[in-house]
């Protein structure tokens, strides 16, 4: 199963880090990260954590969402405010449930990002997330008190959790490079540079809500890279003594390929 870090962003009182952290005890969790905290943990917070001494001994703090989220395979941003606007991509979340359905039998390392207790995550800090999570609740009153949301996360990971499987969650790099590919040839379809990123975000919500594996991401990344390349010996080179954009782009992820495609080499003759 999956390896979860909890990350809590800007946490205002002990006392939610405690109720957090167990929380996080009664579902099996253990990793705490806390970015840039409000407040100092002391005992109103350890005692709202309970028998979780050993979640709250081992907290790490990050001075940015960034640093904290280094490492991970898929990063989960959680927020009550969905959007109905078809421009705002961020904001189009998943549930609980959906996002342990796809993370069911699927090894790797996967975020789960808290905001404030008053103003949640911004957009931006959402943007660095590779997907986003709702809990359904009434439209009269969508948001939930912190460790209740937690709990409900938690909950539903922890039921959807199964054994094991052998494809993990495809990498960072993995990812990196099929957004790559994807906005190269983007470009050399000559899409406009707004719509070439709102094409990038919303490909990436689609590998956050699905969990990618990495045999699948390795496939995906393959196939983006022969349109790519096709696309560009369609075009005269501008300069040839310059690198074109494809070689520079399989420099720079070089190694995303480390499981076999499964797809047929190209013979050119």
């Amino acid at each position: 199963m999956a390896d979860f870090r909890v990350v809590l962003v800007e946490p205002s009182f002990e006392e939610s880090i405690g109720f957090v952290a167990r929380a996080m005890k009664n579902f099996g969790l253990s990793n705490l990260h806390l970015v840039n905290p409000r407040t100092v943990l002391g005992p109103s917070g350890r005692m709202r954590g309970g028998h979780a001494q050993d979640v709250l001994d081992s907290i790490v703090e990050h001075r940015s969402l960034q640093d904290a989220l280094e490492g991970l395979h898929l990063s989960i941003g959680t927020t009550a405010q969905r959007s109905y606007a078809a421009s705002n991509l961020v904001r189009k979340p998943v549930t609980p449930r959906e996002l342990g359905h796809v993370l069911k039998n699927r090894p790797g390392t996967v975020g789960i990002v808290f905001g404030r207790e008053g103003t949640g995550l911004t957009n931006v800090e959402l943007g660095h997330c590779d997907a986003t999570l709702t809990i359904p609740a009434v439209s009269e009153y969508q948001t939930l008190n912190l460790s209740h949301a937690a709990a409900i996360v938690f909950y539903e990971l922890h039921v959807a959790a199964g054994e094991s499987s052998m494809d993990g969650l495809a990498s960072e790099r993995v990812k990196k490079t099929i957004l790559s590919f994807l906005s190269n040839s983007a470009l050399r379809s000559g899409i406009e540079e707004h719509d070439r990123a709102l094409l990038t975000r919303a490909f990436r919500n689609v590998l956050g809500r699905s969990a990618i594996r990495q045999r699948e991401g390795s496939l995906l990344a393959e196939v983006l890279r022969r349109i790519s390349e096709a696309l560009s010996q369609t075009k005269e080179p501008d300069d040839s003594g310059t690198l074109s954009v494809v070689t520079e782009t399989e420099t720079e992820t070089r190694g995303w390929a480390e499981v076999t495609s499964g797809l047929p080499q190209r013979h050119d003759s």
